[in-house]
């Protein structure tokens, strides 16, 4: 489906190319909308709900990024800096959890050790083996 709407755009995005005069009103509508949308996410960032601000950002930015050279290179930068962001978080996270593990079976085998050596100092009955 994605791939449909995809060469359907191009098509008709081909046939607009071939009047100067459509071509401008079409570029001109795309930064007008695409505008507008930015300036609406920037002035939802401020709300106290968290989201419909950003999303609303960059949206705009991605439609903008449909026909102008300067905003398709600023979305790809921002794509790629969040898949660097979320590669360094999967690391962290993994290396929190060892870390968290390794520490939990530490204390565990720490408690442990305490817990029967208080047994058998306060304990009348031997240690069960």
């Amino acid at each position: 489906m994605r791939l449909r709407l995809k060469i359907w755009h191009r098509r008709q995005r081909f046939a607009i190319r071939q009047f100067p005069v459509l071509n401008q009103l079409y570029r001109l509508a795309v930064g007008v909308v695409g505008a507008i949308m930015m300036l609406a996410g920037l002035v939802m960032i401020p709300l106290p709900i968290p989201g419909p601000g950003w999303v609303t950002l960059f949206l705009g930015l991605a439609v903008l990024s449909t026909e102008f050279a300067w905003a398709h290179r600023v979305t790809s930068f921002i794509r790629s800096q969040l898949h660097r962001a979320s590669a360094l978080s999967q690391h962290v996270m993994a290396r929190t959890r060892a870390v968290l593990r390794e520490h939990h079976a530490y204390h565990r085998q720490t408690m442990l050790a305490h817990a029967r050596s208080a047994y058998q100092q306060f304990s009348p009955l031997p240690l069960p083996a």
